[in-house]
């Protein structure tokens, strides 16, 4: 066989991916901004979800371990970390594909446009936390933002969406087993009070023919289905959650990291289970994160004294007390169907660096070639 039969095609194949291929590198002279860490082994949802079946889903994809924000002269860092990223088994090319990242962002700007809803989790945000901008991370096929399509996306509150391109960059760090976005300064509002946001991160299992790509619950699980009772041991859970799915009101997130003023040391396994399960069969409402607000009970005291003078002194005082309770709830439940058209739509740009070394393998090619031709 003709040598050059076998060296040109392979050659044509090594430049095409290396022209290809994404190649990322950590931001350099980051400084943190927030670093949070999120308890191990609390990846089931309200207290009582596994995993589907299939062996894809490894154990640990779905729980979140350390939340970080950091900043460079450029841009601002979003990292999100698992206990195991599960081998990216269906080569999504943002480097994962079993994962779906869900950040929702209030920031310190007032009189801002904001939003309560959430894109496919069955839930609801406190009004207190209410975002002004949402970074879905996807698996990145295809050319559209989810949760229409299944590239990531950096959504504000007025609907807004900008896909991920070269000044929002989406990647896998394999070895820290961390999804990364790298978000240009321009795009993200308040920066300079990144330390006074509040910040939930709720991880959902990603599928991408799922509603909203958010893969579903079932009362038993299946192959591709979470298992809603895996963990369940009391009867009248199960029927509760039962009702739920029969709803369509159960929580879809498998594990939740709040930061904030009031939570800056991120929140505790028990508080994740008490808020995800305070949906409400009976309303037909979400659950609500960070939970109901209750306000401290405010007792007024009224004290009157009178005071005669005589050769005798006579002090008279009456007590009055009140007691008030206020319950702030949300009960009303915000359609989460229609997904926000993208209005700002960017397109990736070549890698030069990669180009640079296509050429470099071309002129050996041409030298190899070049020799064999001579020896013939």
């Amino acid at each position: 066989m003709n040598p050059r039969l076998v060296i040109i095609p392979l050659a044509v194949l090594l430049v095409f991916a290396l022209l290809t291929a994404p190649t990322y590198s950590a931001p350099s002279s980051a400084t943190p901004q927030i670093v949070v860490s999120d308890p191990t082994g609390d990846d089931k949802g309200p207290g009582y979800y596994g995993y589907p079946s299939n062996s894809v889903f490894k154990p640990g994809a779905f729980d979140l371990t350390k939340f970080e924000i950091l900043t460079n002269s450029t841009d601002v860092i979003f990292k999100v970390y698992v206990k195991d990223l599960g081998d990216n088994p269906w080569k999504g090319p943002n480097g994962f594909c079993l994962q779906y990242v869900q950040i929702y962002v209030h920031t310190t700007l007032q009189g801002v446009e904001s939003r309560m809803d959430t894109f496919g989790l069955h839930l609801m945000i406190r009004s207190d936390y209410a975002w002004h901008f949402a970074v879905l991370l996807a698996p990145g096929w295809g050319n559209d933002p989810v949760p229409k399509g299944q590239r990531s996306a950096l959504i504000y509150a007025n609907g807004t969406v900008i896909v991920q391109d070269d000044k929002f960059k989406v990647y896998a760090d394999t070895k820290e087993n961390a999804i990364v976005a790298v978000i240009s300064k321009n795009l993200i509002p308040d920066v300079n009070n990144i330390k006074n946001w509040k910040i939930i991160v709720a991880l959902a299992s990603y599928d991408g023919f799922g509603p909203m790509k958010v893969r579903q619950a079932g009362v038993k699980g299946g192959e591709w289905v979470l298992n809603a009772t895996k963990y369940a041991t009391n009867k009248n859970t199960i029927i509760r959650i039962g009702q739920a799915i029969a709803k369509g009101i159960e929580p879809l997130a498998l594990d939740l990291l709040v930061y904030s003023p009031q939570y800056p040391n991120g929140i505790t396994a028990s508080l994740q289970y008490e808020w995800l399960n305070t949906f409400n069969v009976t309303a037909g409402t979400y659950a609500i994160v960070p939970g109901i607000m209750v306000a401290p009970k405010t007792v007024t005291e009224t004290v009157t004294q009178t005071e005669t003078t005589t050769y005798t002194t006579t002090s008279t005082q009456t007590t009055t007390k009140t007691s008030t309770t206020t319950i702030t709830s949300t009960s009303t439940s915000v359609s989460v169907s229609v997904s926000p058209s993208p209005t700002t739509i960017t397109k990736e740009t070549t890698n030069w660096t990669a180009t640079g070394a296509a050429a470099i393998i071309l002129f050996i090619i041409g030298l190899i070639i070049g020799y064999l031709v001579k020896r013939k």
